[in-house]
């Protein structure tokens, strides 16, 4: 299913088609994993609920707190999907997921939440910044147009999950949590690791770097190697580069986690997307976390997990104190 999945991937539009970007930014970007201020979020915009079936769910704007600089105009607006099961209350748990690669709105994590929301659990789904109505114009599906892009969603993805976090814990969820899948899962524990409170962490089929993704994997067929080979000596050339760039900015080159035991990884027995040494790179690094599997490959890890990956978020959520905060005011 994975080599199929990767085929089919490589008919869709290429990666990085304009190059590597503008080179003062990607220095600037490629300098290592970056740490940020705590960010705090004062001008989040929510509907009101909708019942939908024995949910509640609200749909959230802010301003990007990542939004100065260059990310683009198109995504300077963030915007989320708030999920809460009724029979829990106004303030249950909360966990952020967070998209995988070519996850455009929300439709596959509400397919995966379905199990953690019956548990009484709440889901928060975040749209990424170039994915969705965040997508640049000019840009196809999730084929970013630069490398430069691709760091700039990675950073701005974080930082706009640890804001989110953070506004949850005020708002008076006593307890957090975040995941994803694949780029999600690896996103999520980039996150994981600027969050300064506690919280549940569950990265799904992750990578300790996006490097061997795109140039091992059944993926590497994805980025435009010839447009990558322009500047630097050709495709062969283009492609170490990427995997030194991206290998420069892996989790591994972030300090671990300050309480690891809160971290659950789950890894896929026969991945063809994400190498297994790559999962076990991180997990060496989290000295502490556990380490679970899915059946299968990739996509069917995905397609048949949910049940393993709800089980595993609610394990990690019970290893979480809950942060007792006063609530914020009741929104208008």
């Amino acid at each position: 299913m994975d080599s199929l999945a990767g085929r089919l991937a490589a008919r869709r539009p290429r990666f990085f088609e304009d190059g590597w970007g503008a080179s003062a930014l990607l220095e600037r970007l490629s300098k290592g994993p970056q740490g940020f201020a705590l960010p705090e979020l004062h001008e989040v915009t929510l509907s009101a609920p909708r019942r939908e079936g024995r949910l509640l769910v609200q749909e959230g704007r802010f301003p990007s707190p990542a939004a100065v600089g260059p990310l683009p105009a198109a995504s300077a607006e963030a915007r989320f999907q708030l999920l809460l099961p009724l029979e829990a209350g106004p303030r249950p748990p909360v966990c952020l997921f967070l998209a995988s690669s070519g996850d455009h709105g929300f439709g596959l994590r509400r397919f995966l939440a379905r199990p953690l929301l019956s548990q009484g659990v709440g889901v928060m789904l975040l749209e990424n910044p170039y994915y969705g109505s965040r997508r640049p114009p000019g840009q196809k599906d999730e084929a970013l147009r630069t490398v430069a892009d691709l760091l700039l969603m990675f950073r701005a993805t974080a930082v706009e999950a640890v804001a989110l976090l953070g506004w949850l814990l005020a708002r008076g969820h006593p307890k957090v949590g975040i995941s994803g899948y694949s780029m999600g899962g690896s996103m999520a524990a980039y996150t994981a690791c600027f969050f300064p409170l506690p919280m549940a962490v569950v990265p799904v089929a992750v990578a300790h770097s996006a490097a061997p993704v795109f140039t091992q994997g059944v993926l590497s067929a994805l980025p435009d190697w010839e447009a990558l080979g322009r500047t630097c000596g050709g495709a062969e050339a283009a492609r170490q580069r990427l995997a030194e760039l991206l290998e420069g900015l892996s989790l591994t080159q972030v300090p671990p986690l300050s309480n690891p035991r809160r971290a659950i990884l789950l890894a896929a027995r026969q991945d063809g997307f994400v190498p297994a040494a790559s999962t076990l790179r991180l997990l060496q690094h989290w000295r502490g976390a556990e380490l679970r599997y899915l059946r299968g490959g990739h996509v069917h890890g995905l397609l048949t997990g949910r049940s393993i990956i709800a089980r595993a978020i609610l394990d990690a959520f019970s290893r979480v104190e809950p942060l007792q905060l006063p609530p914020e005011a009741p929104e208008s």
